[in-house]
């Protein structure tokens, strides 16, 4: 037992306390707040310098179904839309669809489909019939003319008396245009700067308590005595400030 309490004081006699930690971090605020600018500098170069701006145009379409012309109740007719979210979805980035698209705007022409697929993004809530369609670009103009020929040329598609879409013509229409992008929707400039301050400051406590662990020299007489279980008698000043105080 008695054996068993001496290993539990050895391992608190050999842990770091958190007044030492302090110390650590204290002794090297210079090096950490170095480190720290450095790399909240190369968040700043990185995001201003560096990185395109994003630009999103955002349009919306809804879905109407009219139980006249379709010979069904006001019931079936809401049932009718609420099956014809998902189809509309995948409708909108259909190949087809993105051709149109691109056959439109002479800047897409050398654009790939699967590049112009992954601008978009479409959202729907259950329950409601409208579609929230986002398009990003590094061009706030272009992307504001993706987002407004997508919807226009699904719907005209859609309603296409040669080829005709029975389950989907007649039952979209456009609900808001999409507008110019008067700002850049990323990157995120303040957050951007956040983060690197943030990683800086953990870079910088990483480095020093790394460099304490690696450095096993004896900074005191107390640790010498805690490490070594002796009693130091005397000890010889060991930097030259001490040197000149005992001279």
């Amino acid at each position: 037992m008695d054996e068993y309490k001496d290993l539990i004081n050895q391992d608190e006699q050999e842990g770091i306390s958190l007044q030492e930690l302090f110390k650590i971090v204290w002794n090297n605020i210079m090096l950490i707040l170095i480190i720290t600018m450095w790399v909240i500098v190369i968040g700043i170069v990185y995001t201003f310098s560096m990185v395109s701006p994003k630009y999103t145009a955002n349009t919306s379409a809804i879905i109407q179904v009219n139980s006249e012309t379709s010979g069904t109740n006001e019931q079936s007719a809401v049932v009718i839309a609420n099956n014809l979210i998902g189809t509309f979805k995948e409708f909108f980035t259909s190949n087809r669809v993105l051709e149109s698209v691109k056959n439109d705007i002479p800047e897409l022409s050398d654009v790939s489909i699967n590049n112009i697929r992954n601008s978009i993004s479409i959202e729907t809530q259950s329950g409601v019939f409208i579609f929230w369609i986002s398009v990003v670009n590094s061009s706030p103009e272009l992307a504001q003319e993706i987002a407004n020929t997508l919807i226009y040329n699904a719907i005209e598609i859609a309603n296409d008396e040669e080829n005709p879409y029975i389950f989907l013509k007649d039952k979209l229409n456009i609900l808001d245009p999409a507008l110019l992008p008067e700002s850049p929707s990323s990157p995120n400039k303040t957050l951007n700067i956040i983060i690197s301050a943030i990683l800086g400051g953990v870079i910088a406590l990483g480095v020093v308590f790394l460099k304490e662990v690696l450095n096993n020299k004896y900074k005191s007489v107390d640790d010498l005595e805690k490490n070594l279980n002796v009693k130091v008698l005397a000890a010889v000043p060991g930097t030259i400030k001490e040197r000149k105080l005992v001279d």
